[in-house]
């Protein structure tokens, strides 16, 4: 707090026009004003500290995209807001498979409208304007909101005859200071026969891009959070990972003797939010402890992926 001026000032439109903002208009960074961030934080699921950072100010600006107000299409960087997350939810519910509801208009979602478009005689472009969300918002309509293709297709992703990790692709990685936990889990992993990529980066966006280009079966990486220990698995606003879930609680449960009770918990970040596949971000209070106990970890991270891979149970 205590910051004014003309930035402030636009913050303060953006967290009205997203239903945040209760008060005057001031330019002050305020009490007000911080607890607005806060819970907008909340609901994006992402950290929440009251302070305006650049993953804050992105997703203010996402949620500032309503449906209709531009062309959506694919480019490169892709289009990201809450614009995209509805129309991937509308087509998720009528059966067009966009990969995870996750508000960023990748190489799947534009495929989907496409094939929807061919679907309704229209362009077939995979351009989604005026057109294209009249069809879709009247076909949805009757439906509700019953956004499942996405959930299934993550649940056949990982469906697996056995329980052995030979052959498959997993990712470890840590944004830095962390890299002989993930040396450990790397050998773990290995030796039951997967192929294993270690990522050491300090943004979590690079990170997950790799892991994508990898086309890993599932991606666990750590993070020294003091104060705030956590599982953390991807929840959008409309999509909730539910192979991460489990992933992210059989982890949390295997934990509990060495660490205690650490919570799994749905959030909005990009390491979890951008990555292709199953994710979970598992955040330590201390380095010596996470060090200390490196093996044991690697152990429960490698018998938690192996369960996870062996199938899920229909949700």
């Amino acid at each position: 707090m205590g910051a004014a001026g003309p930035h402030v000032r636009d913050l303060q439109h953006r967290l009205s026009a997203t239903g945040y903002w209760i008060g005057p208009v001031s330019g002050e960074y305020d009490a007000a004003t911080a607890g607005a961030v806060k819970a907008f934080q909340q609901q994006r699921s992402i950290d929440i500290d009251g302070i305006c950072g650049p993953e804050t100010w992105s997703l203010l600006i996402e949620a500032g995209q309503r449906l209709g107000d531009r062309l959506l299409y694919l480019r490169s960087p892709h289009l990201r807001g809450d614009d995209v997350a509805e129309v991937q939810r509308m087509l998720s519910t009528l059966g067009f498979a966009v990969g995870r509801i996750d508000g960023i208009w990748g190489r799947l979602t534009a495929a989907a409208v496409a094939d929807f478009q061919m679907n309704m005689d229209l362009s077939g472009d995979g351009v989604c304007g005026d057109g294209t969300l009249a069809s879709l918002q009247r076909l949805v309509r009757p439906l509700g909101d019953a956004a499942i293709v996405a959930h299934i297709a993550e649940r056949r992703r990982l469906e697996s005859p056995g329980r052995q990790l030979a052959g498959r692709r997993i990712a470890v990685g840590e944004a830095g200071g962390l890299e002989p936990v993930t040396a450990s889990v790397r050998r773990m992993i290995g030796r039951n026969g997967a192929e294993v990529l270690t990522v050491h980066h300090p943004d979590w966006s690079a990170q997950a891009a790799q892991v994508n280009r990898f086309g890993a079966a599932v991606y666990i990486a750590f993070e020294i959070k003091p104060a705030a220990p956590s599982i953390s698995y991807f929840q959008g606003r409309h999509f909730v990972s539910r192979a991460g879930q489990k992933l992210a609680g059989d982890i949390a449960d295997g934990l509990k003797t060495m660490f205690g009770l650490i919570p799994a918990q749905g959030m909005g970040l990009p390491m979890l939010r951008e990555s292709a596949m199953p994710a979970v971000l598992c955040r330590f209070e201390q380095v010596e402890g996470l060090l200390e106990h490196s093996r044991e970890v690697a152990g429960v991270i490698t018998d938690s992926t192996r369960e996870l891979l062996a199938g899920l149970p229909a949700n």
